[in-house]
């Protein structure tokens, strides 16, 4: 999936409070959700991995020894979010789950079906 923020993101229905979907360090919507055993939180895989890697303290209650697992529940939750494609402003009616919406616009390749997409030359 690819990285989106939430500000790129409309969802078709409000999320609940409690549900983290933002990782605390890119402040994108959490790609391949990692959880830490000290204090619960959910980082992006790569963003977690990357903190470990340079200073090791969680980003969040900066404690030295903890954990990492993969959050295969969250990553469920939040592949299945429905969303509207971020160019519904712009006349596009496309609306499916999160994980679908990088194919819908096919940002890496430009060949997506979403026939509102600015494409940069």
């Amino acid at each position: 999936m690819a990285q989106f923020s939430k500000e790129e993101v409309s969802f078709v229905e409000d999320l609940p409070k409690h549900v983290e979907i933002e990782c605390p360090v890119c402040l994108n919507i959490l790609t391949d959700p990692h959880l830490v055993s000290c204090c619960g939180h959910n980082f992006c895989g790569s963003c977690i991995e990357r903190v470990k890697a340079s200073n090791g303290s969680c980003p969040m209650c900066k404690e030295k020894e903890y954990i990492v697992v993969v959050n295969k529940e969250r990553f469920r939750i939040i592949n299945g979010l429905e969303v509207y494609c971020s160019n519904k402003e712009k006349g596009c009616e496309w609306k499916g789950e999160l994980k679908n919406m990088s194919t819908h616009l096919n940002k890496e390749k430009r060949e997506g079906e979403c026939q509102y997409e600015e494409v940069k030359c």
